[in-house]
This record gives C-alpha cells, structure tokens and sequence, in this order.
C-alpha cells in the first residue's frame, strides 16, 4: 500500500488518451510543430497512466513551449527551460512536454517512450556492438560524434533492428526477435469484422447490469462500423429470481426478438452466464439450447483457492454451449485483484477443446491482461474481442481491446474477430 500511495495517482488509459489528444490538437496551433506524439505509458497503450508526457518536433523550440504553457485549460505554469515545460491541469494532472529539432526527434521519441526495461536491454545490447545510447542520438563508444535520427525506424535500423512498435517495448524478448527480422505483424482495428459481447436494453430480468441501447441501434451503429456481425450477450436472467421454466421462457422471448430484427449484419444470439462457485451455470440446458453459444464469467467468489478456482472455470468451459471465456480473471483496474488461477492449465484445456478467451476492451477491466494473452498465444489459445458494451457509445472502445492483443503479441490470426462471417460460423 505504501508503494501505491508513493506512485500517485493514475488514471485509466482512454482519460489520458482524451486529454493527451486535447492538448496535441492545441499545439498544432503552433506553426513551428512538425509532429507531437505521447511517450512513456500512454504511448505503450498501458492500463493506466500516471503524469501525462508529450513531445514535439519543433522548428523553434524557445515558440514551441511558450505556446504549449499558455495551453487554456492549465491551472499553473510549473516550470520552462529551454527543451522542457511542464504545467498542471485540474485535478492535479500534471503534463510534461520535451522539445527536439527533428534532426533528432527520433532519438527522443524512443528514449523516452520506454519501457525502462526494455531501454536498459536495449542499451546492454548496443554496448555489446560498440555503441552507447541516449535522447540525442547513438554514437560509438570512445568517440564524441553523435548520429542524429529523424525517426525511430532509422534509430532502431542503425542498430541492425527493425523497428519495434511501441506496445511491444516491455523487455519480452522483442529486441532478439528484432534483430532476426521476425517481428509479429500485429492486428489492427481494421481487420475486426465483429464485436463478440455487447449488452442491450432487453430486459431479461437479470441481477447484473441491463444495457442502455436497443438491438436496433446497436445494429446500426455495427453497419456503420463497416462489421459483418455482432454477438448479444444480455447477462442471464436472475437464478435467484426465477425459476427453470421462467428462465427459458425468458430466453425464447429474447431469442425472438432478435430473429426479427432485420438486419444486413449477421446477429448472434448469445448471453453472458455467470459461473457458481461450484462450476455449474446459472441457466438449464433447455435455455443454453436456444442460443447460438454462450460467454461465460465469474462475477462472484473471487478469492476462491487457486486450485479450486481453477476446476470451477474448466467445469464451465466443458459444456458444449459454452465458447467464450469473457473477461477471465475477473479483475477491475484500479478497484479490484484479479482472480488466483492456473492459467497453464486453462490455456491447455480451451486449446484442446476449441474454447476461446476473451480479451475485454471495456478500459476498466482490459482482461485478458496483455501478458496472460502471450501466454495464451504461445500455447495456441484463440482469443476473441469484446467491448462489453452497455451503450452505442462504447462500441467504440474496441481499439483498447487491440492494444491489449497488440500488447500480447496477438497476430490477425490469433484474434477470432479478424474471421469472415462464414469462418466464424464454422468456427462455432
């Protein structure tokens, strides 16, 4: 607690994304920008962002940070030198910006991208070629000269490297897979054809939260969005509430609904099914026979012993309906721990049985987290993307989604979304 309490206050990514674009789009007002792009944290897509870095290629450095300290929304001037200025926003946000001519903008961008992890290997393994490492540039170790670098693409090829993208700079293994060219090419939010968890506002008598949007605005909003399909994923009716025959009958009220609703993207009828502490799910099979496949999650009993946490879930995963593990260990940035689980364990169990994992895009939960989604690729687990989305509005939170996966090492393949519709029916 102590050590939290000394790191300060951070908040969740999309905030600092929000005023980080704010304050980008008020420095573009400077004629002298040539470019301005977040470091540190934010720029590595992080869960969570403490003070806020940006930095600016600048033709005049001294115009440049006049400009940026009479930014309209600070509440104070903390300090201006010649490459650096730092102000305060309300609520105590502190935003620090670094100045560089772009001649060596490059060598800026990456020193303080970071991580320090992987600008200390980084530095250990430009030492053992001969060269030394800092803001201003890479120059040979014994002499004075520096090279100056426009990008970090020429920064990271004068070092024999291809470039590495910032999400993956966390010291796991990137700088060796790096030197022998074999990168992973990354999934982007251009190759999503669907969201696989968004909630609507069919009342379905649940205990957990109802969705604020309609099926059909939700559709809409996925047409826009250039997809071939959405998962409805409503929370299960209340177990505690209702009983068999009231929950099926709810079931087929819903799955009625949907099969009305004429649309030119496909629908599947899903639900997110809460996993009992025992492993059993809160709906009969007279109702999981409706759906097209179901999401399940846990949503109580967190600190159940790991070993016993563990047969819980794999109980769960093992019925026939079920495809979806969504936001697997449970966790709520900044409010709740993740569970205790034998991941190894569950990773081997979805592969050999075709069940998937859930990388959830909602900023508070961002679950699988991105080194558990490695780990899921390396044993070969299919990993699918879901907003959980309880509003249109949030449909839009898939891109954090993909920095998770991008995070983790995830590959187009890797991501069950990037799938054509008719992949995607013979997938399930």
């Amino acid at each position: 607690m102590r050590k939290r309490e000394k790191r300060g206050k951070r908040f969740l990514l999309p905030y600092a994304e929000n005023i980080s674009k704010d304050i980008t789009n008020w420095m573009k007002k400077d004629k002298f920008v040539n470019q301005i792009d977040p470091l540190g944290s934010l720029r590595r897509k992080v869960s969570t962002v403490g003070d806020i870095d940006l930095s600016v290629s600048t033709n005049n450095l001294e115009s440049t940070l006049d400009h940026f300290v009479k930014y309209p929304k600070s509440v104070e001037k903390i300090e201006k030198g010649e490459k650096t200025a730092t102000i305060l926003l309300p609520q105590g946000i502190r935003v620090d910006l670094m100045v560089a001519l772009p001649e060596t903008y490059g060598s800026l961008l990456q020193h303080f991208t970071g991580s320090k992890h992987h600008n200390i290997a980084l530095r250990e393994y430009a030492k053992k070629i001969g060269f030394s490492l800092s803001e201003y540039g890479i120059k040979k170790i014994g002499s004075s000269k520096v090279a100056k670098f426009k990008s970090e693409k020429e920064f990271y090829n004068f070092l024999n490297l291809k470039f590495i993208p910032p999400e993956l700079r966390e010291d796991f293994g990137e700088i060796e897979v790096s030197k022998e060219n074999k990168l992973p090419n990354l999934v982007s939010e251009e190759d999503i054809k669907g969201d696989l968890q968004i909630h609507t506002n069919f009342d379905i008598e649940t205990s957990h939260d109802v969705g604020q949007s309609s099926m059909e605005e939700i559709v809409k909003k996925a047409v826009e969005l250039d997809y071939e399909y959405v998962a409805f994923t409503d929370h299960n009716p209340s177990k505690g509430k209702h009983s068999k025959v009231e929950i099926v009958n709810l079931i087929k009220k819903r799955s009625e609904k949907i099969k009305s609703i004429k649309s030119s993207i496909e629908i599947f009828n899903s639900l997110e099914i809460d996993i009992l502490p025992d492993g059993t799910l809160s709906v009969p099979d007279e109702g999981l026979e409706l759906l097209d496949f179901a999401l399940v999650s846990i949503h109580s009993s967190f600190r159940l012993e790991k070993e016993a946490m563990t047969e819980r879930i794999l109980k769960a995963l093992s019925h026939p309906k079920v495809k979806i593990f969504a936001h697997p260990t449970a966790r709520k940035i900044t409010k709740r721990e993740g569970i205790e689980a034998n991941w190894s364990k569950i990773f081997e169990y979805c592969k050999s049985n075709n069940k998937w994992l859930e990388i959830n895009a909602d900023p508070m939960r961002l679950d699988l987290p991105h080194d558990l989604v490695k780990d899921a690729i390396s044993k070969g687990v299919k990993l699918t993307l879901g907003t959980d989305s309880h509003h249109i509005n949030s449909i839009e939170n898939m891109k954090y989604g993909i920095s998770v996966a991008r995070r983790g090492w995830a590959k187009k393949k890797n991501i069950v979304n990037t799938s054509s519709l008719s992949e995607l029916k013979k997938m399930i």
